[in-house]
């Protein structure tokens, strides 16, 4: 390979380099504005959440703590995008919670990452309804297996692994400021989540509720 070192004195290739730095800024100032305005979801399934039905008295105790977390996240940190990841449980009720405060909200945006398209292929017939109801009901559905440094190659676009689970919560984590936690401590995919943002150095802002203690809040921060 050979250099040429002349257009290194240049003008005109050291004023395209400097438009091209000063564009390269612009983009990364502007996409940190959005993030800082931004809150991701994650938490456990329905096994650890009361069951599948969604009215059981632990999942209304979740909306109930969730609506009041959310409400102070857009009331005190000007949150305006929530995105939820679209599984059954925690992400659910999360979506419906942003969903019920639009009406009070109507700037807010509220935005699905779902891993892959066929999310809910394996689901129940009244799941799999709900889910396209949430979806329907979005502000914006991002296919996380079809976004650039997000996708995974082992399987076709649209088709399960394990993999795009955790791609999905890297999206989620590296998209947001704040992350809401519904975690009890045990080993998990929002175990891995937590652990995955407190290896970003983003300077994340945890909200974690405790199901274990009626949804005890502790907000701490990730490093930066």
């Amino acid at each position: 390979m050979v250099i040429d070192f002349k257009k290194f004195s240049d003008p005109e290739w050291i004023k395209q380099q400097e438009e091209a730095e000063e564009e390269e800024r612009r983009i990364f100032e502007e996409s940190e504005k959005i993030r800082h305005k931004t809150v991701s979801f994650t938490g456990h399934r329905p096994q650890k959440l009361g069951g599948y039905d969604m009215k059981n008295p632990t999942m209304l105790k979740l909306k109930e703590k969730l609506l009041e977390v959310i409400e102070k996240l857009i009331e005190e940190n000007k949150c305006e995008r929530f995105i939820s990841g679209g599984a059954l449980g925690a992400d659910t009720a999360a979506f419906w919670c942003v969903h019920i405060l639009k009406e009070k909200y109507p700037h807010i945006k509220n935005i699905v990452a779902v891993p892959f398209e066929n999310q809910a292929k394996k689901w129940s017939t009244e799941q799999q309804a709900w889910y396209r109801k949430m979806l329907n009901k979005a502000d914006e559905v991002i296919k996380v297996d079809e976004t650039e440094n997000y996708k995974d190659g082992s399987v076709p676009i649209g088709e399960y692994s394990v993999a795009k689970l955790s791609r999905r919560n890297e999206y989620m984590v590296d998209h947001s400021k704040s992350i809401v936690a519904i975690y009890d401590g045990s080993r998990s995919g929002t175990s891995n989540c937590l652990y995955y943002a407190q290896n970003r150095y983003l300077g994340h802002e945890i909200w974690r509720l405790y199901p274990q203690y009626d949804f005890q809040l502790d907000i701490y921060y990730t490093p930066s």
